[in-house]
């Protein structure tokens, strides 16, 4: 059961094995999208594909924080204040289909 969330085992989803396991991303979209079984992808993922769903009866689990790292003094630099004010600025955007707050398609 490793790697299966908690919310499988419940509600209206129902799992009777694992019939195929990959940790390998493109992977598990690939075999969701032929029916093989569920899998956990961040929502502007799963979101944005028209032949996925979320699973019935599931909630959203936020995983944590999103960091920008710079190292030492470069975070003083022009180019790299610019990049992290534009990188800010595109994610503050996109809260609501980061976050799964929003159903985005396209």
């Amino acid at each position: 059961m490793h790697g299966i969330p908690d919310w499988a085992g419940g509600g209206e989803v129902h799992t009777t094995g694992v019939p195929f396991r990959t940790t390998d991303a493109a992977a598990q979209i690939v075999a969701v999208r032929q029916g093989l079984g569920i899998t956990t992808l961040p929502c502007f993922v799963g979101d944005a594909d028209p032949l996925l769903v979320r699973v019935p009866g599931t909630d959203l689990h936020m995983y944590g924080t999103l960091w920008i790292l710079t190292q030492g003094e470069t975070r003083k630099t022009k180019r790299v204040r610019l990049f992290t004010e534009f990188v800010s600025r595109r994610l503050a955007a996109y809260a609501p289909c980061i976050a799964g707050l929003s159903i985005a398609r396209g």
